[in-house]
């Protein structure tokens, strides 16, 4: 996690829905914060707490690549499916 504020870091631009503006606004509010710097540590919690747990990040395969379809029931959606 940075500890320095850079006027040299990469600017970035995201859409935020309006009730995560909001909660952005109260959590920058509540820790004493700049908005930038509630994602920053949000971010980095969300990333530490992936490591932690051997999620996608420290393995080598994409996200797709976890998921397996059965190929005999592609085209169907799961209420059409036989549950045994």
């Amino acid at each position: 996690m940075p500890k320095t504020n850079s006027a040299s870091k990469p600017v970035r631009s995201f859409r935020i829905s309006p009730e995560g503006v909001s909660q952005l606004r109260a959590m920058a509010s509540v820790m004493g914060r700049s908005e930038r710097d509630v994602i920053e540590v949000a971010l980095d919690r969300m990333y530490q707490e992936e490591v932690r747990y051997n999620r996608v990040l420290r393995e080598s395969a994409q996200p797709e690549d976890r998921y397996q379809i059965d190929k005999g029931n592609e085209g169907e959606n799961e209420i059409h499916r036989n549950v045994s």
